[in-house]
């Protein structure tokens, strides 16, 4: 017995080595990916925001038995990250590395799954393996969004390639099974709850789907694909029922996102601009997604330059016909062009076209690497034929050229730090936690555990301190010290502080509120103290419970509140 399972054990260990030695290119990429993550993670290089805390709580509640559907305070972006967190909290513990441990898991699913993609849609390892190293050493809007969490953008890169992967092979004929169609329905359902950039990968497929199948209709497998979509969307379906269609449709369309109350065509024009200016920028690398600092600049332009040589070359290969073998090589190009079309669309006839951090344009990124390591290879066959040399250099250069920049940006972002590599764009934003264990020892010291802040702050010292310490996000946070109340978030925060008898205001990277603050304490005779600790503001001791209520608006309010329900 021990000697058939010692024969079992080095099967296992020969068919595991015979994979790697077929693939050595993908493992080189997994460890390069693996690598530059563990670079990030052990620097500290990205700091711990609002937005990434909401999720750990998220996770946390569900774990207490909470069952959240979609992001705290509003009705899309689907709660599918929170519960994978929660799974890692459960094995690992409630840390901020363990959120940060599953983007790193999908994110390499990501990158095995582009180049299984790549390896379909070329035929050519060598291309495969430079998609994968675009994969591993990307621009540093993907190695950010990639590490820490905003929502299930990650979760939608890998279900997008997962799809297309399926979808091929659905319209090829290699997957006729009932059970294909209907996993693919529960994935482009589940993308769908979890956020509508899936479009990239299911608007293509079916339209191609419609036009491959148009003279048979395969009616029973597409009904066994609804049925898969209605599974996989339930809980999009349910969180829309509970709150109602109007509110799921109006947050879906954006119509809380303001974008300088511009509008019609005007806006159009608005969002041409910024997909222009910083979102294909930020996602070829150009500069980070937070600032406009233009990351050698030179450089870049030419790397932006190949890319958009790429793509045109590649819409120039749709026009041509080819021989089908399969699922042809056009239809899948066609596929991959679709989904850049679908997606430039959104951005640019949607309010979320106004966000200039470049993250809605992720999804493009993994179709971007397949076109350039396809296209990359097709220069090796051509330039093989008149130079045997120069077909080698050529490709290999500009690949070379391309992964040294995005790996500079990387580690230019680390050694600036801070900010460090932040999904915050506004600089007063920023707010390094140099001092997060101080500004929570000095509320330990004053006995100060309720009180009022802004949203950056609010969320991200409830999970460091485990609830222990909570504030109400009812403090603006920008300069012109406008508000909304859509940054309550989370109401029993405020709920909770609202019957608190001894509260505090903490503050952060804003001396004209501090100074407004203390200026209507004092107007409402309102005795107090006030320290200054990093950052942070801290007006504490006050001679009675005064809220922001009390206060008066600091600058334009809008939305409506929540915790007055």
């Amino acid at each position: 017995m021990n000697r058939a399972k010692i024969a079992s054990s080095l099967c296992v260990v020969v068919k595991l080595g015979q994979r790697i030695a077929d693939h050595p290119g993908l493992w080189m990429a997994i460890l390069l990916g693996a690598g530059l993550k563990t670079v990030i993670l052990l620097t500290n290089s990205i700091t711990f925001d609002a937005d990434e805390a909401i999720l750990a709580l998220m996770a946390r509640h569900i774990l207490q038995g909470d069952w959240p559907l979609f992001f705290y305070g509003q009705s899309y972006m689907g709660a599918l990250d929170a519960y994978l967190i929660a799974v890692a909290f459960l094995v690992g513990g409630q840390t901020v590395l363990m959120a940060r441990l599953v983007q790193v898991a999908l994110y390499l699913g990501v990158l095995v799954t582009t180049y299984m993609l790549t390896d379909r849609f070329s035929r050519n390892r060598t291309a495969s393996t430079i998609a994968a190293l675009l994969m591993a050493i990307p621009p540093v809007l993907f190695s950010l969004y990639t590490t820490s969490t905003l929502g299930d953008y990650v979760e939608i890169l890998l279900i997008n390639n997962l799809l297309f992967w399926i979808g091929w092979d659905i319209l090829s004929g290699r997957k006729q099974s009932m059970s294909w169609w209907l996993l693919a329905g529960i994935l482009a359902g589940l993308g769908w709850w979890s956020m509508a950039l899936v479009v990239v990968s299911v608007v293509p497929l079916l339209t191609i789907g419609l036009w491959h199948f148009r003279k048979d209709m395969p009616w029973g497998r597409v009904g066994v694909l609804a049925l898969g979509f209605v599974v996989g969307a339930l809980p999009w379906i349910i969180g829309t029922l509970q709150r109602g269609a109007g509110a799921t449709i109006s947050d879906l369309s954006g119509a809380w996102f303001s974008v300088s109350g511009v509008d019609g065509a005007q806006g159009i024009g608005f969002r041409l601009l910024s997909l222009t200016l910083f979102n294909i920028p930020a996602l070829f690398g150009l500069r980070p997604s937070w600032s406009v600092d233009w990351i050698v600049l030179p450089v870049g332009i030419i790397i932006a330059m190949l890319y958009l040589f790429v793509l045109w070359q590649a819409a120039q290969r749709v026009l041509v016909r080819g021989e089908n073998v399969e699922v042809s090589s056009r239809l899948m190009l066609l596929s991959l062009l679709l989904g850049w079309l679908s997606l430039l669309l959104l951005f640019i006839f949607s309010p979320f076209g106004g966000d200039p951090t470049g993250r809605y344009l992720l999804p493009l990124y993994p179709l971007l690497a397949i076109l350039v390591g396809d296209w990359l290879c097709r220069v090796r066959r051509s330039m093989g034929r008149t130079s045997r040399r120069w077909s080698k250099i050529i490709p290999i250069a500009s690949l070379v050229v391309c992964l040294g920049y995005n790996l500079w940006g990387n580690v230019r972002s680390m050694l600036e730090n801070p900010p460090g590599l932040t999904k915050q764009f506004d600089p007063i934003s920023q707010i390094p936690h140099d001092h997060d264990q101080e500004l929570i020892a000095f509320l330990d010291f004053i006995d100060a555990d309720r009180g009022y802040s802004n949203t950056w702050v609010t969320f991200r010292f409830a999970f460091l301190t485990q609830e222990r310490i909570i504030f109400s996000p009812r403090l603006p946070y920008k300069a012109d010290m406008s508000y909304t109340y859509g940054d309550d978030r989370y109401p029993p925060y405020s709920q909770v502080v609202d019957e608190a008898e001894k509260v505090v205001y903490v503050t952060s990277n804003h001396p004209e509120l501090d100074e407004e603050i203390g200026r209507r304490l004092g107007n409402l005779g309102v005795i107090f103290q006030e320290n200054r600790i990093g950052p942070y503001t801290v007006f504490y001791d006050l001679s009675r419970c005064i809220s922001p209520d009390d206060l008066g608006p600091f600058g334009k309010v809008t939305g409506r509140a929540i915790h007055s329900e």
